[in-house]
């Protein structure tokens, strides 16, 4: 039972279900994950029924799902309650890793985002730039992208004998505190000051200077800004629920790799996250997407306060289902007057087949974002029906492009920029 709930959670070994009294975004990653998990998770916003719930600390409990709803009761078993296989544990089977391929390039463009060069975000960005044009969808794109690949870190390390020897101390400082709680999120914590405190290789520098001009042509971006971001995403292989996630999985640290995926930062008005089927019921003919103002990090984070929620047929037979309009305080905005790019994490440990990974490994604006609290009285996404439908009909189409290019359900992002274009942002398995 928690009373909290963000999107940052890992759910630990041996836990079938997470009961919690906030609002859960369905499509948000602690969502996905526990989806991917086996691992119920429900919320109980009703505080009578709440409160009824923690008073029955102690006691034996059955859960039943009917429908959407959580139905609950004492329950007459007798003995201590049974210990599930939920969690991580239950990814230890099926979690298999790409090798890298050890590519000796600093920087890779879409042709090369080849299997054992980058993961999943990039490989996917790729493919669906090849296929844009083939969705039928319009004023859709796919933004211009370029990625660091597996290795880039081990070499940018490696040509820092001081740092190198830094990094050497902590992680085996990281190993030595396993058993130790408090001393292991010092040891990580110190092992990724050494890795933000790398210094750039003197023939990265170039292949970045070209990557910006590329990306933002005339933007005011620097290099050691983008490298600071780079960084940031390497050194999340170490941060606390990663580091507890490999281990639970029996993923060895060497095994898991990290490319950095380059790509603008669109000023986006409003995020979304589509599942081509409905992962409620597991209706594969209806759509199920959720839609926050803003860059999507308020919703894919369950941040407070509701996204736009939605359900409706891909062929258009049949009523929208709108479940919920948009309720969340605080939008998150690219930084005003100033173009940036995103460096987002793309390990071989996400985005594989069973198994999303989302949110696990971080993701780092070179500018930081804005955040604004949203003035609801006066946004068109709650006011204007007819705009608002309208919008969820092309992203059903899109959904429903999407996944006939793909062969399967997919679990797609994206965003709408102000002048309604759509920028599709990633596609994987749903699961």
């Amino acid at each position: 039972l928690s009373e909290r709930l963000g999107g940052l959670e890992d759910i630990p070994p041996g836990i079938t279900a997470v009961i919690t009294s906030v609002s859960i975004d369905l499509l948000s990653h602690i969502a996905i994950r526990a989806r991917n998990q086996g691992v119920l998770l429900a919320a109980i916003t009703d505080e009578a029924i709440w409160k009824e719930l923690i008073e029955m600390d102690g006691t034996a409990v059955k859960l039943d799902v009917v429908g959407e709803e959580l139905v609950m009761e004492k329950s007459d078993l007798s003995g201590p309650p049974s210990v599930g296989s939920g969690g991580s544990a239950a990814l230890k089977e099926r979690l298999q890793l790409v090798k890298s391929a050890n590519s000796q390039d600093w920087i890779v463009g879409p042709p090369g985002y080849a299997t054992g060069i980058v993961g999943g975000k990039s490989s996917s960005l790729a493919t669906l730039g090849s296929k844009v044009d083939a969705l039928g969808i319009s004023d859709l794109r796919v933004p211009a992208s370029f990625a660091l690949p597996f290795g880039s870190f081990e070499r940018a390390l490696h040509s820092d004998s001081k740092k190198t020897e830094e990094f050497r101390i902590a992680f085996e400082a990281v190993s030595k505190a396993s058993s130790d709680r408090d001393g292991r999120r010092d040891a990580l914590t110190a092992l990724r000051e050494v890795v933000e405190g790398m210094e750039m290789p003197s023939d990265l520098r170039s292949h970045l200077e070209a990557t910006i001009a590329k990306l933002l042509p005339g933007g005011s971006l620097t290099v050691d800004e983008l490298y600071d971001a780079i960084k940031r995403v390497w050194a999340s292989k170490w941060t606390e629920r990663a580091y507890l996630s490999r281990e639970t999985c029996g993923v060895p640290d060497a095994d898991l790799h990290m490319a950095a995926l380059l790509m603008e930062l669109v000023p986006a008005q409003l995020a979304f996250v589509l599942h081509s089927a409905n992962p409620l019921n597991g209706d594969k003919s209806e759509v199920f997407g959720e839609v926050c103002v803003g860059l999507g990090e308020a919703l894919v984070g369950n941040e407070p306060g509701s996204a736009l929620c939605f359900t409706a047929k891909k062929d258009g037979s049949g009523p929208m289902d709108l479940r919920s309009l948009p309720s969340k305080p605080i939008g998150h905005y690219a930084p005003k007057g100033t173009a940036t790019i995103i460096a987002r994490s793309d390990s071989n440990g996400e985005d594989l087949e069973g198994f999303a990974g989302a949110g696990l490994y971080d993701s780092v604006t070179a500018h930081p974002t804005q955040e604004t609290i949203i003035n609801y009285a006066t946004e068109w996404l709650v006011w204007d029906r007819t705009r608002r439908e309208a919008l969820i009909k092309r992203l059903v189409a899109l959904a429903a492009a999407v996944e006939k290019e793909a062969g399967s359900p997919q679990d797609i992002e994206g965003a709408v920029l102000e002048d309604g274009t759509m920028v599709l942002l990633q596609s994987r398995a749903q699961v």
